[in-house]
């Protein structure tokens, strides 16, 4: 199940971050932060939960630079109008619009559900935690599924 969720996730991923954000993207390798040479810092973190066929959590990872030049294409706001809650709340929207877009595409037999998105500290994340790594044109973010 968790690879069919990350694939409808990645298609998911493409399709708001080309259409809502004006942000191109590819995919990389599977990786954890170290290998990417990503590190928790100047980076904010969300996760999202989800209940159905299957549960868990979405977790995605992005700097600070590419969280603003989101907030900035998709408020249509100049960078010196953005503050913190601009950015985490970008970051929130789009993990949700993701999650919710690629769950509702994954055939299940009872309907997912989804939480809050949520702000997290780096902090919580385990080094040996594996991501999909995702390019933009000028930045890359990380994005792992948890499972229960």
């Amino acid at each position: 199940m968790k690879t069919i969720l990350m694939t409808a996730m990645e298609a998911s991923i493409s399709e708001v971050m080309e259409t809502m954000f004006f942000l191109p993207v590819e995919f990389g390798r599977e990786a954890t932060l170290a290998q990417c040479k990503m590190d928790k810092k100047n980076n904010l973190v969300c996760r999202l939960v989800f209940t159905g066929d299957a549960s868990g959590s979405l977790i995605l990872m992005a700097p600070e630079i590419l969280a603003a030049e989101m907030a900035e294409n998709f408020m249509g706001e100049v960078s010196e109008n953005l503050t913190q809650d601009h950015l985490s709340g970008t970051l929130t929207e789009m993990l949700n619009m993701v999650c919710g877009n690629a769950l509702s595409k994954t055939k299940s037999k009872v309907p997912f559900e989804l939480g809050i998105p949520e702000m997290m500290d780096p902090s919580e994340i385990s080094e040996k935690q594996v991501f999909t790594i995702v390019e933009t044109t000028e930045s890359k973010m990380a994005i792992t599924i948890i499972m229960d």
